[in-house]
């Protein structure tokens, strides 16, 4: 290493806030560095090196985790970040876990203004209650945050909630995986895990699902990467000719970038073309992920479901919706750039997401919901049976539908 090499590292490690540096600090340390100047920043230890960093002020968000050698496995846009809340349709700070409340669309959405005729780009607005502002920090320990804030929306009917929120955010050791997952940790596979359980709780009148009712619903933004493949099994239904999946939310995903291997839905994680599906109850498992071919990095998200039928808030984009409690309980969106399809998207970023059902609650009662992520970084070989153990697939068959041409042979850009 050169002197002018160091003299330039020791230069951005100290003024992280300066656009020129922020986009070469992704070192988990790098990073935590930068929040702690530019927001808040708190680290959560897990085993042999794994790390969890949080941020209450940034609207509580889990931000991002270190395992193996991935230094950070969640988007944390540094840029953006650095420029405060100043966005005008969404402070989009990243984030491996964030709170939002759902539906987003639909006669009962709570992100287009009251009496919208039409849903697009330019009149979406992510609600400033949760878009805005920090969450307090009520408790802290060496394993566990528990952050609070009151959080009121607006549907597209001019409906008001008044909510308070509750996020529990902790580790979770390897020594649970057996009853969180029901496996212990290959040796010499790398493990981080973390969960947020939330809380929402209706402060003001009484809900009524003539006008519309809220959920829980949380998002996870991870690193993008042309080798990058989401992965979310479904239950098989007797009789149901139906597709397992629905992508009725920005245009049907191209066949190319979306399709059905066994019992799993797999999905391109690129960050090349904008793209969304999602799964009903009655076809979840409760448990989705992705692998990255290039870290060798699997990641599992486990998330609650209802044992008994319950109404989802609807998220596609239609003002008045036939259906507006049949909506998803997992969605995975890609980020994109349409314009440019075969450029990566500024913000490069795919999602893993659940919601909670919606309920008619009463002023006192809540709903809760909790999303946990996994992840593990090793050799091929633990992954594929940790893939195979727990989201019922092979990554060789994954890799063969994704890439034909073969391992070494060439990815193909957002088609």
């Amino acid at each position: 290493m050169t002197n002018r090499t160091l003299c330039l590292l020791v230069f951005c490690s100290g003024f992280l806030a300066l656009q020129g540096c922020l986009s070469s600090s992704t070192g988990f340390e790098s990073i935590r560095i930068f929040l702690d100047s530019n927001a808040d920043a708190i680290v959560l230890e897990g085993e042999a090196g794994s790390k969890v960093l949080v941020s209450p002020s940034l609207q509580g968000r889990i931000m991002t985790a270190k395992v193996g050698s991935v230094e950070s496995t969640g988007l944390v846009p540094q840029k953006t970040i650095s420029e405060g809340e100043a966005h005008e349709h969404f402070n989009n700070f990243g984030g491996l876990d964030r709170f939002w409340i759902g539906p987003e669309a639909g006669q009962y959405g709570v992100y287009f203004p009251k009496g919208a005729k039409e849903l697009t780009r330019d009149n979406w607005q992510v609600p400033a209650s949760f878009d805005k502002g920090a969450f307090e920090v009520m408790e802290k320990t060496e394993q566990r945050i528990l952050l609070r804030k009151k959080i009121d929306v607006t549907n597209l009917l001019g409906v008001e909630f008044e909510t308070m929120v509750t996020r529990e955010i902790g580790l979770i050791p390897s020594a649970s995986l057996g009853a969180e997952l029901g496996i212990e940790l290959p040796a010499g596979v790398s493990y981080i895990g973390c969960y947020s359980d939330n809380q929402l709780t209706n402060t003001g009148s009484d809900w009524d699902p003539k006008s519309g009712l809220i959920g829980i619903w949380i998002l996870g933004m991870i690193n993008a990467s042309d080798e990058a493949v989401v992965i979310a099994p479904f239950k098989t239904l007797a009789g149901d000719g139906k597709s397992p999946y629905n992508d009725n939310y920005f245009g049907k995903v191209d066949e190319d970038r979306l399709k059905i291997i066994d019992n799993a839905v797999i999905f391109r994680g690129d960050a090349r073309k904008v793209g969304k599906f999602g799964l009903s109850q009655r076809r979840t498992t409760g448990l989705a992920g992705s692998f990255d071919f290039d870290k060798n990095l699997l990641t599992v998200a486990k998330f609650s479901v209802p044992e008994t039928m319950e109404r989802y808030g609807n998220s596609s984009w239609e003002v008045n919706q036939e259906a507006p409690y049949a909506g998803d309980v997992f969605q995975s969106y890609n980020n994109g750039n349409n314009d440019k399809p075969t450029e990566v998207a500024a913000d490069a970023f795919f999602e893993l997401e659940s919601a909670s059902p919606v309920r008619v609650l009463k002023k006192g009662e809540s709903i809760s919901h909790r999303h946990a992520t996994f992840h593990f970084q090793g050799s091929r070989e633990e992954l594929e049976k940790l893939a195979g153990q727990l989201l019922g697939v092979s990554l060789e068959k994954i890799e063969d539908a994704m890439w034909p041409a073969g391992p070494d042979g060439p990815r193909p850009a957002g088609s």
